[in-house]
């Protein structure tokens, strides 16, 4: 199991990097994506130009995610059909949204065992959502929609395996644990201009190490998909 799981990060990492048209998308996607949610949560002022670029920043982030989306999962693999992709990953994504919103909902209603319903809302956002929705993206994209209706005990089964949770749980560590120790740890100087450029390059080593963390963890588990 750790042999294979490794095999497939490390097959994913060097695809990611040979593919340089889905690599080109990719970072795209993710700029794009960046520049759409600091737009979102720095507009203020209540302008006309202030809300079209509120609209539009709306509009435009979750089309640039589940672009990005689209790209991880077939990049292994050279699928082209990224456009069509991206709006069938964005049509099987809402009823798990909705049911991860529920669940979340749900349990912060709870008022006894706090420790354990706040751990239970941990693992749902950080773990068995995104775990899940992977699975549901790469059978979607190898199969369609229509197929998925019917494959997806198949597809449930599939998503807590153990060289699928030890392939997201490799790339856990790069897309969220090391950028978060990154952002935190703060290193203060007496001139104003290092430290300004330090900040920025932490902020794009956290921002280089989430898109390649994630992308090599969907990629890995898509090859993992393929195996089966």
């Amino acid at each position: 199991m750790y042999s294979k799981s490794l095999y497939a990060m490390l097959t994913a990492m060097r695809l990611l990097f040979t593919n340089r048209r889905a690599l080109v998308l990719m970072v795209t996607a993710y700029a794009g994506l960046l520049v759409a949610l600091y737009f979102f949560i720095n507009t203020r002022e209540a302008t006309i130009s202030q809300l079209l670029v509120t609209f539009f920043s709306i509009a435009a982030a979750p089309a640039l995610f589940f672009v990005l989306q689209a790209v991880s999962v077939s990049y292994t693999n050279e699928s082209s059909r990224v456009g069509m992709n991206s709006l069938k990953l964005c049509i099987v994504s809402l009823p798990l949204i909705a049911l991860t919103a529920f669940g979340v909902y749900s349990l912060s209603k709870l008022q006894t065992h706090l420790t354990i319903t706040t751990t239970l809302r941990y693992l749902l956002i950080a773990v068995i959502a995104p775990l899940l929705a992977i699975q549901l993206w790469i059978a979607t994209s190898n199969t369609g929609l229509r197929s998925l209706v019917k494959r997806l005990g198949h597809v449930l089964s599939k998503t807590f395996a153990p060289d699928s949770v030890l392939v997201y749980a490799c790339g856990f560590l790069i897309f969220a644990v090391a950028p978060y120790l990154l952002l935190r740890k703060s290193i203060s100087t007496e001139r104003a201009w290092l430290e300004i450029s330090l900040l920025t390059v932490r902020l794009a080593a956290s921002a280089t190490l989430m898109l390649v963390g994630w992308v090599t963890t969907v990629g890995a588990i898509s090859i993992l998909s393929r195996d089966d």
